[in-house]
């Protein structure tokens, strides 16, 4: 189904920067529409950026409630971790005074801050997250000075997650795999000539290789940015493309322990009006499957599906099976909701 799409990008407070930082959300609106459906916030992994969701969002917009014949979603939007994608560009200079990478709160801060301005009044929202995302959602629940989103339901895609102590029972374990990740990032190449060569790179390579080849594209058009490289024998500089998140700001997405046990703690404690629902990868490669089951562990999930021909970036490797997943989700959800209010015609 057709859509258009609007992207607007605020400037709100930052916990750590002075003058703040913008949020880069990206609307989008189908052909055909319901207007009295739900609609879905989607937030990416570390290192992504929102276009990352387009495939998915494409396969969610043709999908109808058989019974009405109507479509599952009003509209769907899209938001930029603020050092990741388009936000990063935006934000570059803010970004090149931290010492440390962004922590993930700053996300959720972004969103509630953009819900606060009454963008999305009227409408009946489902947080859809992505690994780093997923913790985005479950964080935009809490109230502090801006008040916290509500949903009708969540839906945590692959989350990062993990309980304290099942953390601590594999301490070796999973500090050692933090070690090799973050040797992994720190090594990865991460500057090419052109768009072109970058996508060959990709092609050739773990874990872009393994990704749908829209996602890929859109990672090329997306998630990296236009860099100026000194030239060493002390020519003009040349115009390049980098990685639009930087490999500090990936690592320090890895690093936020305490943050993320926050996050499992909010899930416990949400209002059980509050359905969460899961969907898995069914290739257990990079989290091994203790590590969600942990999470599980805290509170009855409404639903865990798995997605087939997908590991931790299944989103990115079979994005329809996790459009039809979604699909799956928002029917349940879209069913339970109470009509909207009818309007006045006074």
């Amino acid at each position: 189904m057709a859509y258009r799409t609007t992207t607007v990008s605020p400037l709100f407070p930052s916990r750590r920067l002075q003058g703040g930082l913008r949020f880069v959300a990206k609307c989008y609106s189908p052909e055909r529409g319901n207007p009295g459906g739900l609609t879905a916030l989607f937030f990416h992994c570390a290192g992504s950026h929102k276009e990352a969701w387009e495939p998915t969002i494409q396969h969610l917009f043709a999908q109808k409630d058989g019974q009405t014949g109507r479509a599952l979603l009003r509209e769907a939007w899209a938001f930029d971790m603020q050092s990741h994608g388009e936000a990063s560009v935006l934000n570059a200079a803010q970004l090149a005074s931290l010492t440390v990478g962004l922590p993930v709160d700053e996300y959720a801060d972004g969103l509630k801050a953009f819900v606060a301005t009454g963008a999305l009044a009227g409408h009946r929202l489902v947080g859809i997250g992505h690994s780093l995302g997923t913790s985005a959602v479950m964080l935009s629940t809490i109230a502090d000075e801006v008040p916290s989103v509500h949903y009708e339901g969540i839906i945590l895609i692959e989350p990062a997650l993990i309980t304290r102590e099942v953390y601590n029972a594999n301490l070796a374990e999973r500090e050692g795999a933090l070690r090799e990740m973050n040797k992994a990032i720190s090594k990865r190449r991460d500057t090419w000539n052109t768009r072109e060569e970058a996508e060959s790179y990709f092609e050739e390579r773990f874990p872009w290789m393994m990704w749908d080849s829209r996602v890929r594209e859109l990672f090329v058009r997306h998630g990296l940015r236009q860099v100026s490289v000194a030239d060493a024998s002390g020519g003009p500089p040349t115009t390049k493309v980098t990685l639009a998140c930087s490999k500090e700001h990936e690592r320090c997405a890895y690093s936020q322990d305490e943050v993320y046990y926050t996050v499992v703690e909010r899930i416990a404690s949400l209002d059980r009006a509050v359905p969460v629902h899961y969907i898995l990868g069914e290739r257990a490669d990079l989290i091994p499957e203790y590590i969600p089951q942990s999470v599980m562990g805290v509170r009855p999930p409404a639903s865990v599906q798995k997605v087939a021909d997908g590991g931790h970036f299944v989103l990115q490797e079979n994005p329809e099976g996790v459009g039809e997943a979604i699909a799956q989700i928002l029917l349940v959800l879209g069913r339970a909701l109470p009509p909207p209010p009818l309007r006045s015609s006074l």
